[in-house]
């Protein structure tokens, strides 16, 4: 029988199947198999347990130590990752493997910057600029140069303004220079407020928040169009169609009794004179057969 122990076999089988091969005696120890159906590569050990074969990560405690590492072997590449431990902050870091003209090989973190360490005023094309102030030296906004700051600590608008403001929280604040002066906008949670600063002087809008809306115990626009809707009140719609109807109305009766008087009056004025008539008639006829 074959001494196994001193060799190894690359068998092509399904992963479901390896023990079959095993129980017949076609798959042994220290053989290797290739798993049609799950893309692994297993290793048979001497209890006949399966172990996957997996690239390693070479691990280094240096850079110095991993570039003589792959100086002196042969199976170091251009474009090979491996793991360095970090003395700061006592975990693995990634770098990358890159080789000279001269064919010997280094290496450079593949993170530019590391989290522990990553400070945000010191990176580039910063969409926003932190800066802090002090009442003794107050940051003054229309010197800044165009762009979007966060302003934390005492800040002044413009020299020509003797208020200082105090924010901890920091304000955002935009600063846009034209020809004749300075756009300041600052915006905090209550409010936002639009500044000019020119030669002779700085004005000033205010806009204030919902949120300090709600704070003072007023109501939004919002909140009162729905309270409006919520209660039975006539609209301007149902006033103009209940004023048309009493105009209508009224015209109606003015015409009704126009032709009701007019009518009376005509028919009064002709009975009175039928009755007249018939009177007359009547009497003229009894008191000429009175002396008849």
């Amino acid at each position: 029988m074959a001494d196994y122990g001193k060799h190894s076999r690359f068998f092509f089988s399904s992963y479901r199947e390896i023990q079959d091969h095993i129980n017949a005696g076609t798959v042994n120890q220290w053989d290797i198999v290739l798993c049609s159906d799950t893309q692994e590569m297993l290793l048979v050990t001497d209890d006949f347990s399966l172990v996957p074969i997996q690239s390693r990560v070479y691990r280094f405690s240096s850079i110095a130590s991993a570039e003589s590492f792959l100086n002196s072997h042969k199976d170091s590449y251009p474009g090979q990752v491996i793991s360095i431990l970090s003395s700061v902050t006592g975990s693995y870091q990634a770098y990358m493997v890159n080789q000279r003209s001269n064919g010997t090989f280094f290496v450079q973190s593949i993170s530019v910057y590391n989290s522990s360490d990553l400070d945000y005023n010191t990176i580039g094309n910063r969409p926003i600029d932190n800066i802090g102030g002090t009442m003794e030296q107050p940051t003054v906004l229309d010197t800044l140069d165009d762009g979007m700051y966060k302003i934390s600590g005492a800040y002044k608008i413009s020299d020509k303004l003797e208020t200082v403001f105090q924010n901890l929280n920091g304000d955002l604040i935009t600063v846009e220079h034209d020809l004749e002066g300075v756009s300041i906008k600052v915006i905090s949670s209550s409010s936002i407020s639009d500044y000019y600063v020119d030669e002779e002087k700085v004005t000033r809008r205010v806009y204030v928040t919902d949120e300090w809306i709600r704070d003072q115990g007023y109501l939004t626009d919002s909140e009162v169009d729905a309270k409006l809707q919520a209660l039975n009140i006539i609209t301007r719609d149902n006033a103009l169609e209940y004023i048309q109807e009493l105009v209508r109305q009224g015209v109606e009766n003015v015409v009704y009794d126009v032709v009701d008087e007019a009518m009376d009056a005509t028919f009064n004025e002709k009975f009175d004179l039928r009755l007249s008539q018939k009177l007359v008639m009547e009497d003229q006829e009894n008191i000429e057969n009175l002396f008849n």
